[in-house]
C-alpha cells in the first residue's frame, strides 16, 4: 500500500513543506480503507531522528494512494 504524506519541517527561522510516498505492506485482508497510521507514525519518529535539535516535523495530512 501507499499512502502520501504531507508535513512541514520547522524551526526559529521559518518552515519548509514537503511531501513523501510511504510503501508499506498492508494485512492480506483488511476491513478498512483508512491508511495505515501506525505506520505512518513509525515513519514519522524515524524523520524527526534524521532532524536538527532545532526542527520539528508537523504532519499536515496522509491519504492512501
Amino acid at each position: 500500500m501507499k499512502t502520501y504524506i504531507s508535513y512541514v519541517v520547522q524551526d526559529e527561522k521559518g518552515h519548509k513543506h514537503l511531501s513523501e510516498v510511504l510503501e508499506s505492506k498492508s494485512p492480506p485482508y483488511s476491513y478498512s480503507n483508512d491508511t495505515q497510521v501506525d505506520e505512518v507514525m513509525k515513519w514519522a519518529d524515524k524523520k524527526r531522528k534524521e532532524l536538527r535539535k532545532e526542527e520539528s516535523l508537523v504532519i499536515t495530512s496522509m491519504f492512501k494512494l
